[in-house]
């Protein structure tokens, strides 16, 4: 990935003698930091110095946290359990199993979605792996049961809570 100089500080017309810096980020990160700063009719160090002391705010201040939109703690926790059931089937292991658990729980609870199959799921997957079989059907089968036991769960997450189909909201939003 190209990177690409970013200058965080413009030299103000008043001040001949101010000094600035450049900072390396991957040209995707430069393009929307244009396409936002024209959008917003500012300056690039300035859209990303607000950027910044949003992220100080959120850091010392977690009520900040909390008001962003439903929708964005949505996505993250989709994110975060897809991320978690692939960390899982890459390394199918106890230690791997209980974070993906814990990670399926939080989802359970702070979403309100029912992940007893997911968790069955995965335990059945790495059952299937501590037995040491190399079938392959019987491979393709519990790695068919997760991945759609997934399915199941990013879908009624997407039908509760984005097209609005008896959500609740979030149950325990941090």
């Amino acid at each position: 990935m190209a990177n690409h100089v970013v200058e965080v500080e413009e030299k103000p017309k008043s001040q001949e003698k101010s000094k600035g810096s450049t900072v390396w980020v991957p040209r995707e990160f430069k393009d929307r930091l244009v396409a936002l700063s024209e959008k917003l009719k500012k300056c690039q160090w300035k859209v990303l110095l607000d950027a910044l002391a949003f992220y100080e705010t959120s850091l010392r201040k977690p009520k900040v946290k909390a008001e962003l939109p439903v929708l964005d703690k949505i996505i993250w926790y989709v994110q975060k359990l897809c991320l978690s059931v692939g960390r899982f089937k890459e390394r199918p292991c106890d230690e791997n199993l209980a974070r993906t658990l814990k990670t399926v729980s939080q989802v359970s609870e702070r979403l309100g979605v029912d992940c007893s199959l997911l968790a069955r799921a995965l335990e059945e997957y790495l059952a299937f792996f501590k037995s040491g079989l190399s079938n392959h059907e019987k491979m393709d089968e519990v790695d068919l049961e997760l991945n759609m036991a997934l399915k199941s769960v990013l879908l009624e997450i997407f039908y509760r809570h984005i097209f609005q189909e008896g959500s609740q909201g979030l149950a325990g939003s941090q």
